[in-house]
């Protein structure tokens, strides 16, 4: 069931006017000729209004839960009052950073279509949460300074939450409220899709967005695939309504281990970001469901920004629903074979795979100095110009290690505990000692980086598994089974050779002497 608050909404944020039905409210941008952003309370009476119009019966409003200063993340849940199934669910983020405005806005007008009967194809099949302001403390800490250089509004949130922290590299160590929250809806709502609405201001590039399913190289390879169909469906359908996108990147030189050794000044070409769990589409991925990341242009005006971003979702939705059978079929397959008894494998030591030749959209933009306190802002030129370089989009491990049976934590932290109860994940604590036959990673090094990074120094392991032997685990030992949906997930979370792991985020840190404190458990 999904998740209930105990605490809702104040009633004086769900009362709204009665509006005129074929039109319904107007969001800020429109209210404004997009000289303006919302404000959270703003959004709030938006949607409420959006309830008296009528197909209004079809959102339902209340809070995901609060954030750090105390504000109430608005979530809209949209369903048909009776609708047939198996049902699809989605669940669309916006303002996870809270100066890439666009989401929020593009929900809202999503809202309002559904609740004036529109996109009936798309809740034949499918449900919906939509959560317009992801990072609210941080939408509501306006300022000129914020987002340099985008192409309007001038006043927009800030980046960092009210903790100080990036809540799209909190997916591991979930300290942030907001976080939490999150995983909870994933846990309660378990939906199919995830998309995460953000805006790049990156290289300069021809296009009005860009995209990324989850990069993880220890995603289900079917879900892989399948992620990839519904991006080229929506890449289709984006350019039939006029919007020019391609996979996310940056117009870079790189030294790749495949290629482009140090002295050859590397590799030119366009690289995506990175792999690793800590940020929200990648770690989604790990949860055997479907991740997409939208990142509007920020050079484009504000009006278009919204318009892509609004198309891209409405693409993605469809492209869902119209494989409906297969997208139910494919998670069913990936949770199922995880329960299954042939070996699954874990990678690491994550490099970007062989590039593909692609030809890519090299854009210009013009200066747009500002005046007395209008911030400066880069304009899009142009449509860019098609230039065929290599296209890292991918990533590959070059080891990997087969998943074990469990993994035991015989002196598990209370904070460990909470993690792994917030991720979803599965455990069973032991309230007898019990004999396994399990390995012990030694080890020999120890990396940390002089400067921390979202209040850690991350903290990578070097050493080895030993070879299996009889161990007994004592009562109160934490186990953790492989053979569950998220067993792909506890692999991220425990391995000590994983790229972004409890352990890189310190949590096994004061136990970690020449030994990890968990085991690979082989045999029962």
């Amino acid at each position: 069931m999904p998740y209930r608050p105990t605490r809702p909404l104040p009633a004086a944020l769900l009362l709204a006017a009665v509006l005129p039905a074929q039109q319904g409210p107007q969001t800020v941008p429109e209210a404004t000729d997009h000289a303006r952003t919302s404000r959270a309370a703003e959004v709030a009476r938006f949607v409420a209004a959006c309830t008296t119009l009528p197909h209004g019966d079809r959102l339902h409003v209340r809070s995901a839960g609060r954030s750090k200063q105390d504000r109430d993340q608005l979530l809209v849940e949209v369903a048909l009052p009776s609708a047939p199934t198996p049902r699809l669910r989605a669940l669309i983020i916006g303002n996870i950073h809270a100066g890439e405005i666009e989401g929020k806005e593009a929900i809202q007008q999503l809202v309002r279509e559904f609740a004036l009967g529109e996109h009936a194809d798309v809740l034949a099949r499918c449900d919906l949460w939509l959560l317009p302001i992801y990072n609210v403390d941080g939408n509501e800490a306006e300022g000129l300074k914020n987002r340099a250089g985008q192409n309007g509004p001038d006043l927009v949130g800030q980046r960092a939450n009210a903790q100080g922290l990036d809540l799209n590299r909190d997916f591991v160590k979930a300290e942030a409220p907001e976080t939490q929250n999150l995983l909870r809806l994933f846990v309660d709502v378990d939906p199919h899709l995830f998309v995460d609405l953000h805006t790049t201001n990156g290289s300069y590039h021809g296009y009005h967005l860009t995209y990324a399913p989850s990069l993880s190289p220890n995603q289900d390879p079917g879900l892989a695939a399948l992620s990839r169909t519904l991006l080229d469906d929506a890449q289709a359908a984006m350019l039939g309504g006029g919007f020019a996108t391609f996979d996310y990147g940056n117009f870079e030189t790189r030294d790749w281990d495949g290629g482009g050794a140090p002295e050859s000044g590397g590799v030119r070409g366009w690289y995506s970001y990175d792999h690793r769990a800590r940020y929200g589409v990648n770690y989604f991925g790990l949860r055997n469901r479907i991740g997409i990341l939208s990142e509007a242009y920020s050079y484009a005006d504000f009006k278009t920004r919204i318009a892509a971003t609004h198309a891209f979702m409405l693409a993605l939705l469809r492209g869902l629903v119209a494989r409906a059978d297969d997208v139910l079929a494919k998670t069913a397959e990936a949770d199922r074979r995880l329960a299954a008894a042939e070996p699954v494998a874990f990678g690491y030591d994550t490099t970007f795979a062989a590039p593909e030749t692609m030809p890519v959209l090299v854009g210009a933009v013009t200066r747009e100095e500002g005046s007395g306190e209008r911030p400066l802002r880069f304009v899009r030129a142009g449509d860019g110009t098609a230039e065929t370089m290599p296209v890292f989009r991918s990533f590959a491990a070059k080891a990997s290690v087969a998943l074990p049976a469990a993994w035991a934590i015989r002196e598990p932290s209370p904070e460990v505990m909470a993690l792994l109860e917030r991720h979803g994940v599965a455990v069973t604590r032991l309230d007898a000692p019990r004999v396994v036959a399990a390995q012990t990673f030694s080890v020999t090094k120890k990396r940390k980086p002089k400067r921390p990074f979202q209040g850690h120094q991350e903290l990578h392991l070097e050493g080895a598994w030993g070879e299996a032997v009889s161990v007994e685990l004592p009562a109160g030992t934490l186990l953790v089974e492989a053979k569950q949906p998220l067993g792909r997930l506890c692999a991220t979370l425990l391995e000590p050779k994983s790229e972004d792991s409890l352990s890189t985020w310190n949590y096994f840190e004061a136990k970690t002497t020449d030994v990890y404190p968990v085991l690979r458990v082989v045999r029962r």
